[in-house]
C-alpha cells in the first residue's frame, strides 16, 4: 500500500522497504469492518494471525497453537472456537478477531474502533487488556476511541 501523502517509517526504513509479511510480524491491524474469508472457525480465523510467524513449509509449531490459545484466553473466545464465525453475534465477532490481532504478537498495534459491537463488560476488559500489554510488555497500542469515557481506562495521561 502506497500513502497518498508521505512517507510511513518503521524502526528508521521506509515501510515499502519491507516485505508485506515482515510489516505483519511487527504492526497488527484491527480494522473497523473486517470481512470473514469464507466460512471458516473461530479457531481458524485467530490462527491466521500466525501467518506472518509461518516460515515457508513449516508445519504449525506449538509456539504458534500456545498463541492461539493465549489469545482466545484473553478475548473470553474459547468455547466459541469451533464455532462458525458467520453464527456469531456482533461482538463475539469483534472478540474475535481481536484475538486474531493478539494471536499476531506484535509490538505495534493499529486498532480501529476495538470496542464497536462489545457490551460494556466485554469493552472495560478489552480496554484493561490493552492497557496492561501497554504497560507490562512495552506495546505500541494506537486506537480510535470515539467514547471518551474509555480513554483513562486505555492510557494514564492524554
Amino acid at each position: 500500500m502506497t500513502p497518498a501523502h508521505g512517507h510511513v517509517w518503521l524502526d528508521g526504513e521506509h515501510i515499502q522497504h519491507y516485505a508485506s509479511k515482515e510489516v505483519a510480524r511487527r504492526i497488527g491491524l484491527l480494522a473497523q469492518n473486517a470481512t470473514t474469508p469464507g466460512d471458516i472457525t473461530v479457531q481458524e480465523l485467530v490462527a491466521r494471525g500466525r501467518y506472518p510467524h509461518q516460515p515457508l513449509f513449516t508445519r504449525w509449531r506449538k509456539e504458534d497453537e500456545d498463541a492461539v490459545t493465549k489469545a482466545m484466553q484473553a478475548t473470553g473466545i474459547t468455547h466459541l472456537a469451533d464455532q462458525s464465525v458467520d453464527t456469531l453475534s456482533g461482538g463475539q465477532r469483534q472478540r474475535a478477531w481481536i484475538a486474531m490481532v493478539l494471536a499476531q504478537e506484535t509490538a505495534i498495534m493499529l486498532l480501529d474502533e476495538p470496542t464497536t459491537w462489545l457490551d460494556i463488560s466485554h469493552q472495560i476488559d478489552l480496554l484493561e487488556l490493552l492497557s496492561e500489554l501497554n504497560r507490562e510488555k512495552g506495546y505500541t497500542l494506537a486506537a480510535v476511541l470515539h467514547d471518551l469515557n474509555q480513554v483513562p481506562v486505555v492510557t494514564p495521561a492524554i
